[in-house]
């Protein structure tokens, strides 16, 4: 089962769904991973650290000085069940065990950057989590508010969009695939993929998905279940190894 719902690399088509249009990367597993799609209500919202000073040439006259900025995200996330029961997307089961634990293990790093323009302002820093359940009305299906708040410093970075052209991946679905099935690779400068791993097997049927530059689809070659990583490579250059766990 897949555990994105909608395809949050492309942008939306007329803004349609604005918090599609900003991407939130949370870090899990060592790798950063792109959960936009399955989030609503995205919102990212700075509140300057200032410190008073006098107005210069102005005795008497109180000024202010902004030295930094708190970060606060707030998103809300619908819980799928599949047919077992279980909640879907994994991501989201692990940012709830992390709202509900404590000190080191309450914090996670998350990174916000627009997903159109490299231009803007892209943040990365650590996070501690809270989480609030409510119901939809529906016995499948349940809704969490998120509040990140930051934990230390939020740095500003090179916007993951930008990058040098070398392949980025984000999310390879499903997991656990078993040899000559397909697996989906989501990410940035996948559209002219010129030769792929899976497990340091390199991968014989590379395709894409007409109109779907941010997709590209391998077939899994022959190997041994367990820890297999995906690393894609173009005209530019290889991916970071992406970690994906395969099937027989």
């Amino acid at each position: 089962m897949t555990t994105t719902m909608f395809d949050a690399e492309v942008p939306t088509a007329g803004t349609i769904a604005l918090a599609h249009e900003e991407i939130l990367r949370i870090k899990r597993a060592g790798s950063f991973e792109n959960v936009s799609g399955d989030i609503n209500a995205l919102v990212n919202t700075p509140t300057p650290i200032t410190v008073a000073r006098e107005a210069y040439g102005l005795k008497g006259t109180d000024s202010v000085s902004v030295i930094g900025y708190n970060q606060v995200i707030t998103f809300t996330a619908e819980g799928i069940r599949d047919n077992l029961g279980r909640i879907a997307q994994a991501w989201l089961v692990a940012l709830l065990v992390v709202a509900r634990s404590t000190g080191a293990a309450n914090k996670v790093s998350a990174q916000t950057f627009d997903a159109k323009d490299e231009n803007l302002i892209a943040l990365e820093g650590s996070y501690s989590v809270a989480a609030v359940k409510s119901s939809t009305g529906f016995k499948d299906k349940f809704v969490w508010t998120f509040t990140l708040t930051n934990d230390g410093p939020v740095a500003q970075i090179t916007s993951p969009i930008a990058g040098t052209g070398i392949p980025v991946l984000d999310s390879a679905l499903p997991a656990n695939a078993i040899a000559s099935a397909n697996v989906y690779c989501r990410g940035y400068n996948v559209s002219a993929i010129t030769a792929a791993t899976i497990g340091g097997v390199p991968v014989t049927s590379i395709s894409q998905i007409p109109g779907e530059p941010n997709i590209v689809v391998l077939e899994v070659p022959a190997g041994t279940a367990g820890s297999a990583p995906i690393i894609l490579t173009n005209a530019v250059g290889a991916s970071a190894s992406y970690p994906y766990t395969r099937g027989s």
